[in-house]
């Protein structure tokens, strides 16, 4: 979205010069707010901490097919609070009683932090 705008924003200057901005115009920017999508990330960590490493992720966008996506082969983020730094907020922390505490490394994905982001 914020690319459309931008571009918007380039094309209305330019308008706005040569006197030809129209009422058109500002509702096409009205439209471009109002698609709004919700981004949705899944990050599992190797612990609770939030500055864990990162085990493994899932992008869900919905303007791509329905599957989960990796947006590539290394992590998008080192961590889920460095996810956070870049906009992301924290839907659902993993819920600690379903782990068992030992002193082993555990043998599932990780700690599933949902993280959500409104593009």
């Amino acid at each position: 979205m914020k690319t459309a705008i931008k571009q918007w924003l380039d094309t209305c200057r330019e308008k706005h010069q040569e006197g030809e901005l129209t009422d058109g115009d500002f509702l096409r920017l009205e439209s471009l707010l109002a698609e709004r999508k919700q981004m949705v990330l899944y990050l599992y960590s190797k612990s609770t901490n939030m500055r864990s490493p990162i085990a493994s992720w899932a992008l869900y966008d919905p303007t791509k097919p329905d599957e989960p996506t990796l947006p590539s082969q290394e992590t998008p983020y080192a961590s889920v609070i460095e996810a956070v730094c870049d906009g992301w907020r924290i839907v659902q922390f993993p819920i600690s009683k379903l782990y068992r505490f030992s002193d082993i490394d555990n043998a599932y994905l990780g700690y599933e932090f949902i993280l959500e982001k409104w593009t």
